[in-house]
């Protein structure tokens, strides 16, 4: 008997094959997003490092009512807040809530976090949720005095917004696979799965089969061995979390991904919260040989380079679909934005307008120039079911929907 795949009342984008049977002359089509503004300039002196450059990085974007709120990693330990009454127009508050050359008049939040490599928050929708506990936030805990036992992810909780606090075990949950948590890990509470879910980098191995962790811990891997892919958690009480589940990707139907995803940036779609859009950082290691790169550039692994990539799961799914391998984040013309960990796209799509909606990217870092990209796409528009001049056909797998009418959303023309 043929499967029905329900709609109820949802709205579904062309992101992957779920709604598709057959297609005739027609293809998925992934849309590039436009370029449109500087949201910041990482040009403060808590933001920049040595030489004069910044490796501000690891940005989160939320919206909390009428007001959008940013964070990301300033220069080394420090933590930084922005925000925006639009998500257009950002500008970065004088918090006075940390010291640094003798002056509070900064955005930090955080600040000396011996090992605050990727600070990631979220508004926790949870209805049962203490309001003291309104935004939360992971942190990798990998500090070289931390033996490998007592490494792994804290958690924070702030009730404004501004001011977080650790809460918790520490770590609240250990490193226990290789390469765990070693990047942006993004929490959120479902409201489809109803509890909380953990998108978390891991190691896998390039031939498909999970590595020994003590080998890991021995740094006695072999260069290539190890894809950075990521794993699935979910906690009904934000303390107990389940086993990790390494998800599988469908263009190589397997656990190890067909490159190497450095971030994950996995949250539920806005306008669709069954869809999870993915934007993962996609970073290729010494592919530039001999570059013609700009002669500010500050980080020792200059020859890599990267893009930001589309991929998409479903609420309770432990699958990515990686419809789209082309690129969706380019590096673009000139060469500042083709070195290392350049491209990456931030966490949290907003709305920013009636029919747009923005993506934040990562630009000239470790450079003196570095700064957060806006970029802009119609509303739902990643991706699209599109046909040429003379047309094409698609057909659906046997759908149910609830109620009287089915609203399309489509382009056309006078032709």
């Amino acid at each position: 008997m043929e499967s029905v795949n329900s709609l109820g009342n949802k709205r579904e984008l062309f992101v992957d094959n779920f709604l598709i049977d057959s297609l005739d002359a027609t293809t998925l089509k992934l849309h590039h997003p436009t370029p449109v503004d500087i949201a910041i300039k990482y040009d403060q002196p808590w933001e920049i490092g040595k030489r004069g450059v910044s490796s501000s990085f690891y940005t989160t974007v939320l919206k909390d009512g009428d007001l959008f709120r940013m964070y990301y990693r300033g220069h080394a330990t420090n933590v930084c807040y922005a925000e925006s009454e639009d998500g257009i127009n950002w500008y970065k508050p004088n918090l006075s809530l940390e010291e640094f050359e003798n002056t509070t008049n900064n955005n930090i939040i955080l600040k000396d976090i011996s090992d605050s490599s990727a600070f990631s928050p979220f508004l926790d929708m949870n209805p049962e949720a203490l309001q003291s506990q309104k935004f939360k936030a992971n942190m990798e805990r990998d500090c070289p005095s931390r033996t490998p036992e007592t490494k792994g992810i804290n958690f924070y909780s702030s009730s404004d917004g501004k001011q977080f606090k650790n809460f918790g075990a520490d770590p609240a949950i250990p490193w226990m696979m290789p390469n765990h948590f070693d990047a942006q890990n993004v929490i959120f509470w479902s409201e489809v799965e109803k509890q909380y879910v953990m998108y978390a980098r891991f190691g896998v191995g390039s031939n498909g089969k999970l590595i020994d962790h003590d080998r890991y811990r021995q740094r006695s891997l072999k260069k290539g061995e190890m894809i950075r892919s990521t794993v699935r958690s979910t906690s009904s009480d934000f303390e107990n979390w389940s086993e990790f589940v390494p998800m599988e990707y469908s263009d190589t139907d397997s656990i190890t991904p067909s490159a190497q995803l450095y971030t994950n940036q996995t949250t539920p779609y806005f306008r669709a919260n069954h869809i999870y859009i993915s934007l993962p950082g996609r970073i290729f290691f010494g592919k530039i040989k001999d570059p013609k790169i700009v002669r500010d550039i500050d980080d020792e692994d200059f020859g890599d380079c990267s893009d930001g990539v589309l991929m998409t799961t479903r609420a309770g799914s432990n699958r990515y679909d990686f419809t789209f391998r082309e690129s969706l984040l380019r590096p673009g013309i000139g060469d500042k934005n083709w070195t290392t960990r350049n491209n990456y796209p931030a966490c949290g799509v907003i709305q920013t307008g009636e029919t747009e909606m923005s993506i934040f990217v990562q630009r000239n870092y470790a450079q003196t120039s570095a700064y957060l990209e806006r970029m802009t796409l119609r509303l739902d528009g990643f991706a699209s079911l599109n046909a040429g001049y003379d047309g094409g056909q698609m057909i659906t797998k046997t759908l149910d929907f609830t109620g009287n009418k089915l609203e399309l959303n489509y382009s056309t023309s006078a032709a």
